[in-house]
Parts: structure tokens; sequence; C-alpha cells
């Protein structure tokens, strides 16, 4: 395909994990393309772009880096991780590089803005966005459905190839309706299509009730009213009150209790949100466990935070450690031994325990600099509707972004993979300017 002199092979390949990690999830994430060969895709893709992209610059005389803060933090921040690693792996051996993914998948945002610079390659970029999330509210909905299809038919080598965990699931599917929602003023002529998708990934979302989702949704809807696109938010009132009015006569009309129904155990998974130390009582059964959950995260964050503090607080406990033996003891020593959770279910408190202080503190600082550039760009937005696209893109990671505050997200190939490169993509967005494009492939190369 990169001989056709179109997209560059290593941007076809990054097209196709996005594609991958979205639509096939957990199951993707445990595919391995060469049997016997215990490296997945995420590795795997990882070292062939990493070859393709360092040839490239070593030809043209030109890193994949850019010379702005955003880039510059973020190499700071895989510095700190590897000097960290490279003790690491001396004590927890293979562990160590596992837990380590979640700094180096990093390298997939500087490979995807250098790749952006290519003009085929960017296209390729949009059309492989738009067709996962076109693509996703279909498996989506006949994973739910046919659960058991999925996970004893459709395999590979003995693996499901689309597995999903639900709450991942969903943060994607918000992203989805935000990437789907017309960027202007709605026409029916030519954009009933994106309505519809996005109307099926904001429907299929709110089903799975994910707490982390909505309030990324939320967040993501704000970063696109900073740049006065109040579109999806109406549509999102508009389809919250068609839904609502829905529930409520088809519980009058079957007679059945209103506090069993979706509609209900999603407005108690909203309360719960702010219900930091879970001491409400919640009444439908797909919530009854908000309280529990947020104890859960509570304890764990607790507990990491007074180790990490008391033991390593600048450097941290490092990758490898047991981030979750202390938490088992305060909240339950007989879970120890079915427990198998790595990560505190939050990438702030992840980072603080694998790499401290030092590493925390890099990365709040980077949280501002992204916010600082959405700021930005926002403001760009109310006067020229060129720079849409850029919002979008950052208004889809922060859905992402927000999840991984309280999930398990970027710890994994799953969502840091498609994170990385879709924030590669929104800041060259964002920052783009007139530069000479990476030649077109040419046969052998």
């Amino acid at each position: 395909l990169s001989w056709t002199r179109g997209p560059l092979a290593e941007a076809w390949l990054l097209g196709f994990l996005v594609f991958g990690y979205v639509v096939g999830s957990r199951g993707f994430a445990q595919f391995m393309p060469v049997p016997g060969l215990p490296l997945f895709c995420s590795e795997l893709g990882l070292a062939a772009v990493t070859a393709l992209v360092l040839l490239r610059g070593a030809m043209r005389r030109v890193l994949p880096l850019r010379r702005d803060w955003l880039n510059s933090l973020l190499l700071l921040w895989l510095v700190v991780g590897t000097g960290r690693v490279g003790w690491d792996v001396r004590l927890f051996g293979f562990v160590a590089l596992r837990d380590f993914a979640m700094v180096y998948y990093v390298l997939y945002f500087f490979f995807a803005q250098v790749l952006a610079d290519h003009e085929p390659s960017r296209r390729m970029f949009g059309a492989a966005l738009g067709f996962t999330f076109g693509v996703l509210p279909v498996t989506g909905l006949l994973a739910v459905t046919f659960p058991d299809f999925f996970l004893a038919n459709f395999l590979v080598n003995g693996v499901p190839l689309i597995y999903y965990k639900g709450d991942l699931l969903a943060t994607f599917l918000f992203a989805g309706f935000i990437y789907f929602v017309p960027k202007a003023s709605f026409n029916w002529v030519g954009d009933w299509w994106r309505l519809m998708l996005a109307l099926g990934s904001l429907a299929q979302g709110m089903a799975l009730l994910s707490r982390a989702g909505l309030l990324g949704l939320g967040v993501g809807l704000g970063c696109l009213a900073l740049g006065r696109r109040w579109l999806p938010t109406r549509i999102l009132a508009a389809a919250g009150a068609a839904g609502l009015l829905a529930v409520v006569v088809v519980s009058l009309a079957q007679r059945t209790d209103f506090t069993q129904t979706k509609a209900y155990g999603l407005y108690e998974h909203i309360i719960s949100i702010v219900d930091i130390e879970g001491r409400g009582g919640y009444q439908n059964e797909e919530s009854a466990n908000s309280g529990d959950n947020n104890r859960f995260r509570l304890v764990w964050w607790r507990t990491l935070t007074q180790e990490t503090l008391t033991q390593s607080p600048v450097f941290g406990l490092g990758f490898g450690y047991d981030l979750a033996k202390g938490f088992l003891l305060a909240y339950n020593p007989l879970m120890a031994d079915d427990f198998s959770a790595r990560s505190p279910h939050s990438f702030i408190f992840t980072t603080l325990g694998r790499m401290g202080l030092l590493g925390l503190g890099i990365l709040l600082v980077i949280l501002v600099a992204i916010a600082g550039e959405v700021r930005r760009i926002a403001r760009q937005a109310r006067r020229d509707p060129a720079a849409g696209d850029a919002l979008t893109l950052h208004a889809m990671c922060a859905v992402i972004l927000v999840s991984a505050c309280f999930g398990v997200v970027l710890e994994g190939p799953m969502g840091a993979i498609p994170y990385w490169i879709m924030l590669g993509l929104a800041h060259h967005a964002a920052t783009r300017e007139p530069t000479a494009p990476l030649p077109a492939s040419r046969p052998g190369v």
C-alpha cells in the first residue's frame, strides 16, 4: 500500500492499531500475530513503526520531535520512566517491563505527530478514525447481544478477537459521539448519517452505565463548549429527555418499578459520582454496588499514597512493585488469593506509585499544557471553523483521559495506544505550520 505513493507504511500500521484496539479491545490485545512468539501487536507494531520513522528521519536528517512544551514534557516523562525501569528490571525482571508499557506507549504520540506532516497519511488517519468509530456501535451492540458467539466462535488461535471491557467500550462510544456530531448547524441532506452514528454511539454508551465514561463525556462537551460548539450538548439534552419520557411511558404501561429502569440506574450512577466515601444507598440493581466501588477506589488511593510517601516519595515504588499489596491488607485480606489487578484504577495514582512525586509532577504539568492548548484552540475555533478538527480530537482525547483517572485505561494498550495516537494527531492539528512534507514512499522503503 505504501508503494502506491499513498499513505506511508507506518501510517497504515498506526491506523490498523487504532482500529484493532478500539474495535477488538481486550480480545485484540491478547492476539499474538506470530504463533510461539510471546509478542503482541502493541510491541511488534511499536518496533516496526520506530524502525521506519527513524529510518526516514535519518534520511531527511530530522528528529521525530517538535520543539514545544508538550513534546519536551512528554520526552522528559519518558526519560524519567526509563531511568526508573532500568533500576527496577534488576529487581522484578519481566514484570517491570510489562508495567513500564504505560510509559513507553507515549512513543506513539511522537510517531503519529510526525506522520501527520505527510498529507496522504494525515488523510488516512482521518478515514481510519471515521471507519473505526463508525464500526464500533455495530460490533459493540453485537458483542453485548450475542456474547457467547464472540467468546466461543469468533476466535483466532483460541483467542476471542473481539472482547469488550464495559467501561472502556462506553468511553470510546462517547468519543465516537463527539466525533460524529456535525461541527456546525445540522443539515439533513449531508449530515443525517453522522447524526445516526452519533445517536447510536450515545445511546449504547449510556446503556453501559459507566460513571468514568460519563464524566469524560461531560469534560469533552465542555471542551467543545469553550469553542462555542453547543450542538453536541443540545443533542445530548434532547436525546436524554426523549429517553426518559420513553422509559416513564413504558414503566407506567407495564406497571413496573421505576427504580429498576435503566433511566433510574443512570440517575443513581450520576449522583454516586459525588458520593466519594460511598455512604449512599442505591435501589437500582445495576447501581447497587456504586458505593462499594467508590470505597474500593478511595481505600486503594489512600493506602497507595501513604505507602509511596513513606517508602519512596520522590522516585516511587517502581515498575514491577505490587501496588495492591497494602490495599488488600487494609480493604479485605481474604481477597488476596483471587485478586489480580495491578493498577489502582487511576492513571494519576498509578503514576504516583510507579514514579513517585517526580513522575506525578511532570504528568500534572503535561495535563496543564494540554489544557492550555485546548483553551487556545477553542478560542481560535470561535473565529476560524478550520480549527474545529483540532478541537474535536482534543475533546475525544479528554473523554479518554478523564475516564483514565477513574479506571484502568492508559495502563494497557486497549486505551493507551488509541489515546496517544489521537493526542499526537490533535497536537499536530493544533500547532500545524507549513512544513516540507515527508517524501512519498518508494519501492523498497
